[in-house]
């Protein structure tokens, strides 16, 4: 299970998360959602605590480090109720997207910790997951905005999209390659699973685990003179660290 090492912890519920179906994969997430909070932290964590069918991967506070309440393969209920499997919700909403809440109210400005976090959390997002990563930061195709997926009373309009997406593209650009095999090494570690081989032994693989993770340094980390061109700068992977454990 894969959590963020630059995202303070806070769990939250167990129940609030699935459809019964098991996890999705990282490979699986196509990309995030920023939410308004229209409130305080702590208004928050009494959502997130109570027995409202309500529950996101992140919390983004106007001060301090960003929190992270479940692991990236797991299902929140941030885009629409759990039992409601429409199209525009669920399956877009929950299924594939990350949820982020933003400290604040309606018309109140993110403030620069927040988009320095939410636009982090973003390219660590891409790097990690290659559906989100393999396209350039596109509205309506991997960042989205509550009410874009469903009707809500979430509003809308504080999320400073030029901004991040130039911070995106800034942080992208500077990501070396000992931090890119970094949070490689990381996730190996983390997510290592059973792979049945050929002559039918079972043994435990980070690389059959993390196959997505080479189909993602192709497809978003090509050529840092790209990168205008919406694709990412290239991190060369020794063998070594994609040989089985």
């Amino acid at each position: 299970m894969t959590w963020l090492s630059f995202c303070a912890r806070r769990p939250g519920p167990s129940w609030k998360t699935g459809y019964g179906t098991g996890d999705r994969t990282l490979a699986q997430i196509e990309g995030v959602v920023d939410h308004n909070a229209e409130g305080s932290i702590s208004g928050l964590y009494s959502v997130l605590d109570g027995p409202r069918q309500a529950s996101w991967t992140f919390s983004i506070p106007k001060v301090g480090e960003p929190i992270q309440h479940y692991p990236l393969e797991k299902i929140t209920w941030h885009a629409g109720l759990p039992g409601d499997r429409r199209h525009d919700t669920s399956l877009i909403g929950n299924l594939t997207l990350v949820g982020k809440e933003v400290e604040g109210k309606k018309g109140e400005p993110w403030t620069e910790n927040q988009l320095h976090w939410s636009a982090k959390i973003d390219v660590a997002l891409r790097a990690l997951c290659p559906s989100f990563g393999k396209n350039p930061p596109t509205l309506r195709l991997n960042m989205w905005e509550h009410r874009w997926l469903t009707a809500t009373s979430c509003p809308s309009g504080r999320n400073p999209w030029n901004a991040k997406f130039a911070l995106i593209s800034s942080l992208e650009d500077k990501m070396t390659d000992a931090e890119f095999l970094a949070m490689l090494e990381k996730l190996l570690t983390q997510a290592r699973i059973p792979a049945t081989l050929e002559d039918g032994k079972t043994r435990r693989s980070g690389a059959h685990a993390l196959g997505f993770w080479l189909d993602a340094s192709r497809l978003h980390h090509e050529d840092t003179d790209k990168h205008s061109a919406g694709e990412g700068h290239s991190h060369n992977i020794p063998a070594s660290q994609t040989e089985e454990a």
